[in-house]
């Protein structure tokens, strides 16, 4: 019983941080494209990808197999094979981290050149380099912790690297723009290698109070006679396929840093025009997209041991009824969002980024808010129940259709930048309907049809007051932007007020996901 309380207390405090650190990281975005512009957003989101794949194909699944590997010695007793983990597991992410940043750094000419035929972007990859190796440390000690029930560091620590970073990314945009927009992306993405460094210390500090405390018990440590080398070997084995299924999206998203400029050059918009509008798509309509995410991963989080103890109680008609408050909390948040962001595109992005040409590709991107609120939700279902390969696998259907559907799309001249956003809404609705038809296989839930049915309607409603507001706001000779504010503050009141008279709003819906 006290397991299962640790493991939802951790589940919490990691989806607190993660929620924290999601919002300062989409937040960030607002300031820093008002000042280095649409051009240079797109040199931003260019190059970060190049980081993100290589580091989730590098540590995605370390603290993973490392948590896994240590939790199990602990409960065996061999406490000394714990500290050996962590020590070769140190070493090797320690010597990887140094090879892969060199190895970035020796090829950022290529990969600016050649691969994103932008050679402004070269600055941005040298600056995000390092980062790998910050990241790969703090793996090992997250993977520490974590294989000692014990969430507050790695959750401290994630938070302490995401402000760093966002404040070092917008100070040294301010600092280098003077020198031209591509020395600002470079500074922007040097921040995440001063978030690296605060938040390794954040762990380092923790380690150590870890290790002070253990001192003072004076207890033996205890060897199983497992060497090194077959303990590092099992690290690296069980980190893999995490690490393969990790990489899946941010290679989707360089895959993207290169097809969508490139197609869109073929339509013959110029360099500059293609990397600004990749930036309004990228950096902008996406950067929005993300934000409602922040709680359905939270929900999907909890999700996931609530199925899982429903499961194991044999109790399916609890399983079943988890599911589907889950996917109705999911709908309560994304509806409105999605409707909310087709509604008001245009203004929205005058509003936050003084660039209202950002609402062209979010205008039909704002359907994905429904649709990855369905993928994560599936995913989580299926990995409660036991099944996290089937999620994965619709995954990698999922970011193959997106680069298809992206490629085929943008090169239609009446879509161009459109063509990748209603890729991106079509891929992540397959890959969501193939989710929600094996969950649906595999557990015989029957889902809410009707009530789903209801909130959409509710969502119609508050689309078309949030419309006609904002015009009778402007029509009042109010400006854009206080018109803006008003009306989505009138819709959200009108959709509360909807979901309370026809009580699909529940105060006890997610304490019952996570009873």
């Amino acid at each position: 019983m006290e397991n299962k309380h640790n493991f939802l207390k951790g589940a919490a405090i990691l989806a607190i941080a993660g929620a924290l650190s999601k919002i300062m990281g989409a937040l960030y975005r607002i300031p820093l494209a008002r000042m280095i512009g649409a051009e240079g957003i797109g040199i931003y989101q260019m190059a970060y990808p190049i980081y993100t794949t290589i580091l989730a194909l590098a540590t995605a699944g370390v603290p993973v197999a490392i948590s896994v590997l240590i939790s199990r010695k602990e409960t065996q007793g061999y406490t000394g094979d714990s500290r050996k983990i962590f020590k070769i597991s140190l070493a090797i992410l320690f010597v990887f981290g140094i090879i892969l940043t060199l190895l970035v750094m020796q090829s950022a000419h290529f990969i600016a050149n050649v691969v994103l035929r932008d050679p402004r972007t070269y600055y941005a990859i040298l600056a995000v380099a390092p980062a790998i190796f910050f990241a790969g440390m703090m793996s090992v000690y997250r993977g520490f912790f974590q294989g000692h029930q014990s969430m507050i560091p790695t959750a401290v620590s994630q938070v302490i690297e995401q402000l760093f970073r966002v404040t070092a990314v917008l100070i040294l945009a301010v600092i280098l723009l003077p020198r031209g927009i591509e020395y600002a992306a470079a500074g922007a993405t040097f921040g995440a290698v001063v978030g690296g460094v605060f938040g390794l210390m954040v762990l380092w500090v923790y380690y150590y109070q870890f290790r002070k405390n253990e001192r003072q018990l004076l207890q033996p440590l205890k060897y199983s006679g497992t060497t090194s080398k077959e303990l590092g070997m099992e690290m690296v084995r069980l980190a893999v396929p995490v690490s393969f299924g990790a990489v899946v999206l941010p290679l989707v998203q360089m895959l993207d840093a290169i097809i969508v400029p490139g197609r869109l050059i073929a339509l013959n918009y110029t360099t500059s025009q293609a990397t600004a509008m990749f930036g309004h798509l990228s950096g902008m309509a996406a950067v929005l997209i993300s934000l409602p995410t922040i709680f359905t991963i939270s929900i999907a989080t909890s999700l996931v041991p609530a199925i899982s103890e429903a499961l194991a109680q044999k109790d399916h008609p609890l399983l079943r009824s988890r599911i589907n408050y889950a996917f109705r909390a999911g709908m309560i948040i994304s509806f409105p969002c999605a409707a909310g962001l087709y509604i008001l595109a245009f203004q929205i992005c005058d509003l936050l980024y003084g660039m209202p040409e950002a609402g062209i590709p979010l205008e039909p991107m704002a359907f994905s808010c429904i649709a990855l609120a369905a993928f994560q939700l599936s995913s989580a279902g299926l990995q409660g129940i036991g099944r996290p390969e089937i999620a994965m696998r619709h995954l990698i259907i999922t970011g193959m259709l997106k680069v298809i559907f992206n490629y085929t799309l943008t090169s239609v001249p009446m879509l161009n930048i459109k063509g990748a956003a209603i890729g991106t809404v079509l891929a992540f609705t397959v890959g969501s309907l193939l989710n929600i038809i094996y969950l649906q296989r595999l557990t015989e839930v029957k889902y809410e049809t009707g009530r789903a049915l209801k909130i959409a309607i509710i969502t119609v409603f508050m689309a078309i007051a949030v419309k006609v507001s904002y015009g009778a706001i402007v029509g009042m000779d109010i400006s854009s932007h206080l018109a803006t504010a008003g009306a989505i503050l009138i819709g959200i009141s009108i959709y509360g007020i909807l979901l309370f008279i026809t009580k699909e709003l529940d105060m006890n819906m997610l304490k019952m996901i996570r009873s």
